[in-house]
């Protein structure tokens, strides 16, 4: 986003109106009177939006999903060695429903102890530690 000194600095928002750069949330937040929307008053909303940016940087990075072009899938996480757990549920993957669970002790999800992917509920692969895993998703 460039400020009105010229400065660039990073920004979140949603997507940009291709021809005019126009940021979109604010073409439709604009401040009716009246009935009709005053083009010159818009409500500010973008600034504090948090969208599919935010949870890439949480799925693909913190998790660490790879999405891969073939039957397979890469998980890679950046979690902390000091994590004792979390969970990501519910991602749609190549037609599955993938779900990825870091269990130390095997205790908080009673899935096993370890870094585990499932497809659809069924395990895929499984690690001991905190660290890279691979592996096909099978075929309905």
């Amino acid at each position: 986003m460039k400020l009105d000194n010229g400065r660039v600095v990073p920004w979140i928002d949603e997507n940009l109106n291709p021809f005019t750069g126009e940021w979109l949330c604010r073409a439709f937040e604009k401040t009716w009177q009246d009935g009709k929307a005053d083009p010159d008053k818009r409500e500010e909303r973008g600034k504090d939006y948090n969208h599919s940016t935010y949870c890439d940087l949480v799925i693909n990075g913190l998790i660490g999903i790879r999405p891969q072009m073939d039957d397979s899938i890469v998980v890679r996480p950046l979690a902390p060695d000091s994590w004792d757990y979390f969970c990501l549920d519910g991602v749609q993957y190549h037609g599955r429903m993938l779900t990825v669970v870091w269990d130390k002790t095997g205790d908080q999800y009673e899935k096993g102890q370890g870094l585990a992917i499932f497809a659809d509920g069924i395990e895929l692969a499984r690690s001991g530690t905190l660290s890279r895993i691979t592996a096909k998703l099978f075929r309905c």
